[in-house]
């Protein structure tokens, strides 16, 4: 007999399944395989305590249908209780309704309780401050006593994203804990062919390439991939099947192509990042970056050697960070976001001060949440911007209650965690080396220094202000080695693209005033002319200074005889 979850009847492992209810769904197996091995033994012997079980992981991470395969495969029913719904006016309330759903989980053992989001149960209402009663009966009904657990073949399965929400007394009531960690790359694929399975796929799609896309991503965000990809190519469909009958094209069925899947995929990663601050691949290449050829070599050969070669590793040679210093607007975000691009990695950028917040613990769990979800989106580059912000030398913040000392420590804990982790990278970047605790520099850590200075040779200021004009329109005859002549000997590439930015304006200005003459017509394109570059220079200034410049070198020469 197949039954659904709440029916009176356990549910069997008959016939085709999908994802959602599998025994053994693809890329879960193993979660499945430990919940199933956790609670056997307290079914079988009745001298164990009573089972329970908290199940944390990220949202969206597939908790319910693993604890659902689970209980298939041991073939007990399985009652779902939404916190939110025994949530009540007052605790006393929330109290009654949560012994109502431990008796009505009695009435159909043996069988599974999911709690989910259990995180939830202890909020109050209305603001009011709770008083911990809730928690405090939800540990009562949790104690293995023979009148509440025992005499019952109850499984009580509670879920959570982070166990750091729930209190010491509450977690100390869970017998067991499972983590349900964001899939790797293989796990990932199996998914995505389990929940596609059923639809018609193009031969230009490639699960196994669209795996390696999906770094950080759960088993939600898939579901939700593969259902923007058919969103995308019913889209597609109708607008270039206009006019047809819509019976027709219902009949013709629809195919979902690889480029369906790169729309939906895009439309994800902004949606996430604009949220969370998810990593995602960057839209940045080499050629965005003029010159600094040395640099972009050195940094390759700590990042991409590594996933290139992974034999390396057992040899000790894995080095994860990698500190861009040197003057402002020289490139170093620029540079990390391409070495991502050219390397297929997710890219997680973090300012500084971003970190920092005003209660105590708060900065230091935000530091460990950035490396958990690095981790989780390896291969991923971690960059760190303005890291002097972050990482000051210990005792001399001058804070009274040590916060930067304790984010340092936290800092310094979680690089030297990175030795086991792969497909981790750390880059810094920083306009005040000097600043920096010096333990950050030591082997292990941000053990590659990498000067990013200013191009003083003409030909590279020519490739860079190449690579800034990618993007805009020039007149043929603006010959651009004179403008760089033109340029004082000192340039940054934002001094540059500075430079590039007001000839744009000059351009629009001329614009407009030829279109109000009657001279020139909206349609045509605005290009830059040589005109427009010389009223650029008029009042073009280095942003960095001769005595800075010279500061920077010298601080070069002490980095490098360390």
């Amino acid at each position: 007999v197949v039954a659904s979850t709440n029916s009176p009847v356990p549910s069997s492992s008959v016939g085709g399944a999908s994802l959602w209810s599998s025994p053994a769904p693809p890329g879960l197996d193993r979660t499945v395989e430990l919940l199933s091995s956790t609670i056997l033994p307290h079914l079988l012997h009745s001298s164990l305590i009573g089972c329970t079980v908290l199940l944390h992981g990220p949202a969206g991470s597939g908790k319910v249908t693993a604890v659902s395969a689970a209980s298939r495969r041991l073939n007990l029913h399985l009652l779902k209780v939404d916190c939110v719904s025994v949530c009540a006016d007052t605790p006393a309330a929330s109290e009654v309704k949560l012994a109502a759903v431990f008796q009505r989980a009695g009435a159909v053992q043996p069988c599974v309780l999911l709690l989910r989001n259990l995180h939830l149960l202890f909020r109050a209402r209305g603001g009011a401050q709770d008083d911990g009663r809730v928690a405090a009966a939800l540990c009562q009904l949790l104690k293995p006593e023979p009148v509440l657990i025992l005499c019952f073949s109850v499984v009580v399965v509670a879920t959570v994203c982070r166990p750091q929400d729930l209190t010491a007394a509450v977690m100390a009531a869970f017998v067991h804990q499972v983590a349900l960690e964001s899939p790797t790359e293989e796990q990932r694929c199996s998914m995505l062919v389990s929940l596609s399975r059923d639809l018609h796929l193009g031969r230009d799609v490639h699960l196994e390439r669209l795996s390696k896309l999906t770094a950080g991503f759960v088993l939600g965000d898939l579901s939700a991939l593969v259902v923007e990809a058919g969103r995308s190519a019913c889209r597609r469909l109708i607008h270039s099947c206009a006019g047809r009958q819509e019976e027709d094209l219902c009949c013709s069925g629809v195919t979902i192509t690889n480029q369906d899947f790169t729309v939906a995929l895009e439309t994800l990663q902004d949606a996430q990042s604009t949220a969370i601050g998810a990593p995602k691949i960057p839209d940045v290449r080499w050629d965005d970056v003029g010159g600094l050829q040395q640099v972009k070599k050195e940094i390759l050969d700590t990042v991409q050697l590594p996933l290139q070669r992974p034999e390396l590793l057992s040899l000790g040679l894995n080095r994860t960070g990698v500190l861009l210093y040197g003057p402002p607007g020289t490139g170093k975000t620029l540079l990390a976001k391409a070495v991502a691009t050219e390397c297929s990695m997710t890219f997680l950028s973090v300012k500084g001060p971003e970190l920092i917040n005003m209660y105590v613990g708060q900065s230091e769990q935000n530091i460990r949440e950035v490396f958990c979800r690095a981790r989780s989106a390896a291969p991923c580059v971690v960059f760190f911007d303005e890291l002097d912000s972050l990482a000051p030398s210990r005792g001399r913040s001058g804070d009274s209650g040590g916060v930067m000392d304790r984010v340092v420590s936290q800092l310094l804990a979680e690089l030297d965690a990175l030795s086991s982790a792969v497909g981790v990278f750390v880059i810094g970047a920083t306009n005040r080396p000097d600043l920096l605790d010096q333990s950050l520099l030591r082997p292990g850590r941000f053990d590659k220094l990498v000067y990013v200075g200013i191009n003083e040779d003409r030909v590279s200021q020519l490739q860079v202000l190449r690579a800034v004009l990618r993007k805009f329109q020039l007149d043929p005859a603006v010959d651009l080695q004179q403008v760089v002549d033109r340029c004082p000997a000192h340039v940054t590439g934002a001094d540059l693209y500075a430079l590039c930015s007001d000839a744009m304006t000059a351009a629009i200005k001329r614009k407009i005033a030829l279109i109000e003459d009657g001279v020139d017509s909206e349609d045509s394109p605005v290009l830059l002319s040589a005109d427009d570059f010389s009223a650029a220079l008029q009042n073009f200034r280095p942003s960095v200074s001769e005595p800075e410049l010279l500061r920077y070198k010298n601080i070069q020469q002490k980095l490098s005889a360390k």
